[in-house]
């Protein structure tokens, strides 16, 4: 009887040994510090690394900023006002505020010697693609990121566990594999060997890699191969609900105490995350004694689509200075048309030309008048 259980002691033992042997073996691999087989954020990535110190400034964000902000428009506009800005669109898509932060850490690691400004649109309503093993997803679960994230499930106005546990899993899943070196070989296997086609489960996954850096990191939706689909999809079916939405927001929108909005107690760890971004530049500007600053904005998106409570919180909370807010449908109502939509969430390459703009329109406001530090749509 003893000695089975010794037996299975050492079994378990070895087994411990190999995942910790593994993980921490896989911590020394290249992997672990550059960032390869993650298609765009890839191509964009060693662009950047290679021009670093031409951009004064970088707009980092989901697919809002990706698909929204034109960084050639942004810069053409600010040369109108006087200013001479050359920018750069970071934008991941599905990317929410926990893998953000950890491409902002590899930019600031960078020391890119002319950065000024770095425009962040951060989401804590994503958690990470459920289902989803693919290398993107692996590659940012470290152990801090993975646990921030969970905190964040844990927090988020989702009521459901039947929602939260899956999203809790698919991080931990991540989590493993990237700690036991499988992200690399992830997205080979599920098209190599399982023959899978990724780009089914996001119609707008493939896109030229020239274009994209030709337009400085910015790509259209309407220039994607499945856009017209992904179009049609959406005022078969998503149309009516995104109307009835849009009317509901505005509607509470006009009837809003601005006081009392977005102020749940839900948001408490997300608006924190917003003030460890805003130190983090804030150190970095410090120690390179250059001047380098956190530009929050939140695009042209319905709460449904992204609870923006978290920023707000943290804007109120005095955790982050700057925010420029365009979530509102009262004020920016062209934006929220269906001609210069390509769904409920992301603007076409119309709405983007309006949108950046808009804002280059308020960041310039900004510049000339530095005591403005809240150029809003909602407060």
């Amino acid at each position: 009887m003893l000695r089975p259980l010794v037996m299975f002691g050492y079994s378990l033992i070895f087994i411990i040994t190999i995942i910790f042997s593994s993980g921490f073996f896989n911590i020394a691999l290249p992997y672990y510090k550059t960032i390869q087989n993650l298609g765009e954020i890839s191509v964009k990535w060693q662009y950047l690394t290679e021009h670093k110190d031409d951009y004064d400034a970088i707009f980092l964000g989901p697919s809002t900023t990706y698909f929204g902000v034109i960084p050639k428009l942004f810069d053409k506009y600010m040369t109108t006002e006087g200013k001479s800005v050359k920018s750069f669109n970071f934008g991941i898509a599905g990317a929410n505020v926990s893998e953000l932060d950890f491409y902002l850490q590899k930019i600031l690691a960078l020391e890119p010697a002319n950065l000024k400004w770095i425009f962040l649109d951060c989401s804590v309503d994503l958690f990470t693609n459920i289902g989803s093993t693919s290398a993107q997803e692996i590659y940012w679960h470290t152990p801090r990121k993975t646990l921030e994230n969970f905190q964040l499930i844990l927090e988020s106005s989702i009521d459901n566990w039947k929602v939260k546990v899956p999203y809790i899993y698919a991080n931990f899943q991540s989590f493993i594999y990237r700690w036991l070196g499988i992200g690399q070989l992830s997205t080979l296997w599920q098209e190599g060997i399982l023959n899978l086609d990724l780009s089914n489960s996001d119609p707008l996954a493939k896109v030229s890699e020239d274009r994209l850096i030709q337009e400085s990191g910015y790509y259209a939706i309407d220039w994607q191969e499945k856009a017209e689909k992904w179009k049609t999809i959406f005022r078969g079916n998503g149309l009516d609900t995104y109307q009835k939405n849009l009317k509901n927001e505005q509607t509470k929108l006009a009837n809003l105490n601005s006081e009392n909005a977005f102020n749940e107690p839900s948001t408490i760890y997300g608006a924190k995350m917003m003030k460890n971004i805003a130190s983090r530049i804030e150190q970095q500007q410090q120690v390179n004694k250059k001047k380098m600053e956190a530009i929050f904005f939140i695009p042209p998106i319905l709460e449904t689509d992204s609870n923006p409570s978290a920023i707000y919180r943290a804007y109120k909370s005095g955790y982050i200075e700057t925010l420029f807010a365009f979530n509102n449908p009262n004020i920016f109502t062209n934006l929220y048309e269906l001609d210069r939509r390509i769904d409920s969430a992301h603007l076409n390459n119309q709405g983007a030309e309006e949108f950046t703009v808009l804002l280059a329109s308020q960041f310039t406001q900004y510049l000339n008048n530095s005591g403005e530090k809240l150029i809003s749509g909602r407060l």
